[in-house]
This record gives structure tokens, C-alpha cells and sequence, in this order.
């Protein structure tokens, strides 16, 4: 199976996640990036934590990868009020209902809201095959195909 680790991250945890996670597993990775810079961290957060909590999504850079090549996608996503970050909402509704994607969101604070979050991609005709929320990346245990992973 080929798998894909895509990914999103403001503040480089989230990139840091990600890019052990594929290098461990020998999987191609690509970054989401917002279109437009941010112009500061207050409106960053502030207005980005309003648009994740309504599942709003933003205009992001065009992706470097054809989603139809893979099998599984690994989202690696920041939690933002307990969402997920506009830009990647932007890049999951480009994915191809009937895709199997296991998302790992990633946290400094708390968990996600995963009912609502499900739903919201599920909603897109997408398959959840994973489901795991990263409190903390540093020294974190990931597991696939049964094996830890430490991120």
C-alpha cells in the first residue's frame, strides 16, 4: 500500500510530527501552506481558532501531490479550539471521496473534538481508517502496522 503523510503546521510542531513519522515509515510527505502569510500570531489563532470551530477552510498553495496515487493519507493537523486548522480544511476537501485517511492531530493543550471532526470528514465521502490525538510531540508513541513510533 502507498501512503502519503500530508501535513499543516504554524508553529513547526506539527512538521516535526510529521516529517518522523515518514521518514520512520518510508513515506512521501508533502506541506499544506496557507496562500496568504498571516500578518501576526494574535490574528493567526484568534481568527483562525473562529474559522476551525465553523470547519471554515482558506485558500492554500497548490499541493505538489495527486491524491489518487495513494492509498492511505496520513493527516497530520494542528488543533486549534479543538479543530482543525482552516488551511487544512482547505487541503482535505481536494481529497477524492472514498479515500481512507487516519488523521493524527496534533496539540500542545488538549484534545480535539473528535465526534464533530469525523463527521465533518465523513461527510466528504472520506474513510477514517485512524483516529489518534498527539498531546505532546516530543517522545510520543505512534503505531503503524503495529509498531511504535516514537515522534
Amino acid at each position: 500500500m502507498k501512503e502519503l503523510v500530508l501535513f499543516y503546521s504554524y508553529s513547526g510542531n506539527t512538521k516535526r510530527a510529521a516529517e518522523k513519522f515518514a521518514q520512520e515509515n518510508n513515506l512521501d510527505i508533502c506541506e499544506v501552506a496557507d496562500k496568504k502569510k498571516k500578518p501576526n500570531k494574535f490574528y493567526a489563532f484568534v481568527v483562525g481558532c473562529f474559522k476551525s470551530m465553523k470547519g471554515s477552510a482558506v485558500k492554500i498553495q497548490p499541493l505538489t501531490v495527486k491524491f489518487e496515487d495513494y492509498d492511505i493519507i496520513n493527516i497530520f493537523a494542528p488543533i486549534w479550539a479543538s479543530h482543525i486548522a482552516p488551511a487544512m480544511n482547505g487541503a482535505i476537501k481536494l481529497i477524492p471521496a472514498g479515500t481512507k485517511i487516519k488523521l493524527f492531530m496534533v496539540s500542545a493543550g488538549g484534545e480535539s473534538a473528535k465526534d464533530n471532526i469525523s463527521k465533518r470528514i465523513e461527510g466528504l465521502g472520506l474513510e477514517i481508517a485512524g483516529y489518534e490525538n498527539i498531546i505532546d510531540t516530543t517522545g510520543l508513541k505512534l503505531k503503524k502496522n503495529n509498531k511504535d513510533k516514537n515522534i
